[in-house]
């Protein structure tokens, strides 16, 4: 009984003390955080709301322009210029002349052949006519027949000779800065000028793999380039290239622009902007709201007593200082966009939007 009565006396004891010290200790937590709470100064933030608006998947990436026809105009045969019928940089019709190598020697032979051809087509008529008399054989004829197919053959080699001593445009577009002078000497292959057709421009980019079930002939596409500022040109898909690349994992695409006024050149750069799917509605915020960590993105959203709290979100696209945000924020939610590292998990702000970072 004894040994009864001492256990309750110990356990109201230890009540009473733990009461008594745990409700101290409780009441000194309490101002402790009223303390902090008071301390802690406001931070000053400047804040954005999420906003609803339609979004089109796109891609951009940098892409060059190549002219549809272009190349180097190279002599096939030696000899010394004898005339430059162009200038650099003038527009040049298909055929017109451009380069005359000397052709003395192939026209003395063309005459030549022409008088041979004219010889043995006279020998062909003589003998028909005595074959009709039977007083030429079939063989005399054959004979005659494959002398004039020889005298012709060699007119035609002089023909051609003689065109490929004149060098003409093979296609309309604008000739480059020559690269011959009257009487120089010429070997074959040498450089004769450059010639390149500007309208229509081909667009050569590249597109990830992942986007290319998305691609169809015809879809628009925009280009834009630093040296024609506010140009923005467009044109559509025209072509595909029919692997992916196993060192990028991109597959090349061709489109085709428009170039009536000659601005945009061959060998050009710049950026590249095709839609890539159906328009939709979704929620964007300022990219600048977004902060990182290891677990992903995350913004600090604004309560309605002034407070601020992180919120996970999941993004994809972004375009134009704006993210595309797939979840975790409504449209209309206030979400701060500058003096994120002064914050933390329910600090308190003051919102100053006079100055937008």
């Amino acid at each position: 009984m004894k040994n009864k009565q001492t256990l309750i006396v110990i356990i109201l004891l230890v009540v009473v003390f733990g009461g008594l010290f745990g409700g101290r200790a409780w009441v000194n937590h309490r101002s402790a955080a009223a303390a902090a709470a008071r301390s802690a100064p406001s931070v000053t933030v400047s804040t954005a709301q999420a906003q609803s608006e339609h979004w089109t998947p796109d891609v951009h990436v940098v892409g060059s322009l190549q002219a549809e026809e272009g190349v180097q105009l190279t002599a096939q045969i030696a000899g010394n210029v004898t005339a430059i019928a162009f200038k650099s940089g003038d527009k040049v019709e298909k055929g017109v002349l451009l380069v005359q190598l000397d052709d003395g020697t192939e026209l003395a032979q063309l005459h030549a052949d022409e008088a041979k051809q004219k010889l043995a087509q006279a020998e062909i008529d003589r003998t028909q006519d005595l074959f009709k008399l039977q007083a030429a054989s079939q063989s005399d004829l054959d004979t005659a027949q494959a002398n004039y197919g020889s005298a012709t053959a060699a007119v035609e080699s002089d023909k051609a000779t003689l065109r490929k001593l004149a060098i003409t445009a093979p296609f309309s577009g604008v000739a480059g800065i020559r690269q011959v002078s009257l009487g120089q000497y010429v070997a074959p292959g040498t450089v004769v000028v450059s010639l390149q057709s500007w309208d229509p421009l081909h667009l050569e980019f590249s597109i990830p793999q992942a986007e290319a079930a998305l691609l169809r002939n015809g879809q628009r596409v925009e280009f834009t380039v630093d040296a024609l500022p506010g140009r923005r040109s467009v044109g559509e898909v025209t072509a595909m290239d029919s692997r992916i690349d196993p060192a990028t994992r991109n597959v090349g695409v061709e489109a085709t622009l428009a170039n009536r006024d000659l601005q945009l050149r061959p060998g050009m750069y710049g950026d590249v902007h095709l839609s890539m799917g159906k328009e939709r509605e979704v929620v964007t915020v300022p990219s600048i709201a977004l902060s990182y960590n290891t677990y992903g993105n995350f913004v600090f959203i604004v309560d309605a007593d002034g407070t601020v709290h992180q919120r996970m979100l999941v993004t994809s696209d972004e375009r134009d200082g704006k993210v595309l945000v797939e979840s975790g924020l409504k449209a209309g939610e206030t979400v701060v966009t500058a003096g994120q590292t002064k914050l933390h998990e329910g600090s308190h702000i003051t919102v100053n939007n006079s100055v937008q970072p």
